[in-house]
């Protein structure tokens, strides 16, 4: 299990790598002020990359000092369970995002079935957080950044999203 880890978090170390050479001319705040905020288009990138390398690195590094788990990745039906339990949501969340739901309501039922079944909230907090959480992604990248995202199919009957 232990390399499995050391070469995924290598994997991804390549990945964040080459996310910060693409995006290393917006790495620091602009000095000229040519840029509105004296940021870059990089910035977020470059940075958020070189955290993830970090955490990368702290990854393969405990991995590699650990002692070995004699546990297989699957362990019986119950851990095949748990992955898929996992990955059919976000498969459904992908399929219908795309010009079905968009990206706000397949979002909302993405996290009611995250809280509900798997988090095992009350329901008031899953009906919270899935009107809340992609309200708040709306304003900001509807209002704020004016970057449209994937809509619903009632987005042309007048639904915003």
């Amino acid at each position: 299990m232990r390399r499995y880890q050391v070469a995924t978090a290598a994997v991804l170390i390549m990945i964040a790598a080459v996310a910060m050479f693409d995006t290393r001319g917006g790495a620091l705040p602009d000095p000229e002020g040519g840029a509105p905020g004296g940021l870059k288009g990089g910035w977020y990138p470059f940075w958020s990359a070189a955290i993830a390398t970090v955490a990368l690195l702290v990854v393969a590094y405990r991995a590699g000092v650990a002692p070995g788990s004699s546990q297989a990745v699957f362990s019986g039906r119950e851990g095949v369970m748990s992955v898929l339990a996992l990955i059919v949501p976000m498969i459904a969340l992908v399929v219908l995002m795309d010009r079905l739901l968009g990206l706000y309501i397949s979002g909302a039922l993405y996290l009611a079935w995250f809280g509900r079944a798997i988090g095992r909230y009350r329901w008031p907090w899953v009906a919270a957080s899935a009107v809340v959480i992609p309200a708040i992604l709306f304003v900001v990248f509807e209002s704020f950044f004016r970057v449209a995202l994937p809509k619903s199919i009632w987005y042309t009957l007048g639904l915003p999203f």
